[in-house]
């Protein structure tokens, strides 16, 4: 089954950017300024090995965090943050089941908040976006799709 993309939010301005289908997400590389997300990359496990994607985004760094998920118990279950149109990306935030990163960045008034809310189930595949040479401008993921065993459902009226 292919995955499913959900988004982006933010300007769709620049270049395309994406990271799917490369296994689980163990962590996650924040560059940021106090009013922009500079840069983005993911840290996956792949067949049993720890691999970095490419950095997506501004090299500049003003402001660095690392996220690194107590893999394979620790997934993500949201991803959350404000953007503007015209901006780009501001701010962000990473929950897992087990705890909150973030937010990095800061909000302002006038932009769009966003939320990703993604269940209790490791159901994250990746994210997508465009950047610019000054930020990431708009992000959206990728959603592994849920297998259901119908035979497992039952139904209230079912005895």
């Amino acid at each position: 089954m292919e995955m499913i993309k959900v988004g982006p939010v933010g300007n769709d301005c620049g270049s395309i950017w994406e990271e799917n289908g490369r296994g689980d997400v163990a962590g996650i590389f924040v560059s940021y300024t106090e009013d922009s997300i500079q840069s983005l990359q993911s840290l996956f496990c792949e067949d049993g090995n720890f691999v970095q994607s490419n950095k997506h985004g501004r090299h500049y760094c003003a402001n660095f965090s690392a996220l690194v998920f107590n893999y394979p118990s620790e997934f993500l279950t949201s991803i959350s943050g404000s953007c503007v149109d015209v901006e780009g990306l501001e701010s962000i935030e990473f929950t897992t089941n087990k705890g909150t990163y973030g937010p990095f960045g800061q909000t302002t008034t006038y932009a769009k908040h966003f939320n990703f809310h993604l269940g209790n189930s490791n159901l994250f595949g990746g994210f997508h976006g465009t950047i610019s040479d000054s930020a990431v401008d708009s992000i959206g993921i990728y959603l592994k799709p849920a297998i259901i065993n119908l035979k497992d459902l039952r139904l209230k009226d079912e005895k």
